[in-house]
């Protein structure tokens, strides 16, 4: 499967039993050491909970990251994630 780069990874098959706060530290820990993070989104909701977005400000890390963790055990569940055919993630930041 051919997937075009993109600032966002979308992963799934995350363990739904995890705080959302902690989720998101987890994330941001686990995935700035490829590089500089926009944002996280991560949402407990019935259709959202499982998956999260990490946004990066460089193209290079984004394609890095999503290559060295595919299938990285989080929570004790392998991570997945190819970049979503979608526009990206709900975003919660404001407006520039």
């Amino acid at each position: 499967m051919d997937i075009r780069p993109n600032h966002t990874i979308y992963i799934n098959n995350i363990n739904d039993k995890v705080k959302k706060e902690e989720l998101k530290r987890s994330l941001y820990a686990l995935f700035s050491q490829f590089g500089q993070i926009v944002e996280i989104v991560a949402m407990k909701t019935m259709k959202m909970r499982g998956q999260a977005f990490v946004v990066f400000k460089e193209l290079a890390a984004a394609t890095n990251a999503l290559r060295q963790l595919q299938g990285f055990p989080f929570y004790n569940k392998p991570m997945v994630g190819p970049v979503p055919a979608g526009p990206g993630p709900p975003s919660t930041a404001s407006p520039r």
